[in-house]
């Protein structure tokens, strides 16, 4: 085999998601794939179908002869801007979700933090919305994730970025969790 057909064997092959849509708002299939990478003890890390701040926080795919992924870790919210009014628009941000998904979904405040060749780095608050996959685009998204912000800025939170990923949720049965 020459090197390039060797290379060719040995690179995998991104299979584009029947989820997938074109969209002016939506992600690429490797930050889709590799986004969120490390997250989960298994490697079964959710997809990303959108999220704001990309244009300050950009993905990079790694590239090189001895190039490496990334990987991510969740770190909590406590102390920030975000936690201060959470118990105001966290019904609120609901609520719109709730409008525009109509399916089951679950929205967290999380922070996470990248290891990357150059350290860790803490990422921005981020209000992290899961939906069930294939319900949801990246238009519809990006729409809902305006108005979050929009409330955010008017309760005084202008540094939290929104982001959306594929996920199956499940109600919890029980008792309802005592307020934070």
């Amino acid at each position: 085999l020459s090197d390039a057909s060797l290379l060719s064997t040995l690179t995998p092959v991104l299979k584009d998601s029947k989820n997938t849509s074109l969209s002016a708002h939506g992600v690429s299939e490797y930050e889709r794939n590799w986004y969120y990478s490390g997250i989960t003890d298994d490697g079964d890390h959710p997809h990303l179908l959108y999220r704001t701040g990309s244009d300050k926080y950009p993905f990079i795919q790694p590239s090189g002869r001895d190039a490496c992924q990334s990987t991510k870790s969740l770190h909590g919210v406590h102390g920030t801007s975000l936690n201060r009014v959470w118990s105001t628009v966290g019904p609120r941000v609901s609520g719109l979700v709730k409008n525009a998904v109509k399916t089951r979904y679950s929205i967290d405040p999380a922070r996470f933090v990248t290891h990357g060749e150059d350290g860790d780095t803490l990422g921005p608050i981020v209000i992290w919305i899961a939906v069930y996959p294939g319900s949801t685009s990246a238009d519809t998204a990006h729409a809902v994730s305006q108005d979050i912000l929009k409330l955010l800025k008017q309760n005084g939170v202008n540094d939290v970025e929104v982001e959306w990923h594929e996920a199956i949720t499940e109600k919890a049965n029980g008792r309802a969790l005592l307020r934070v």
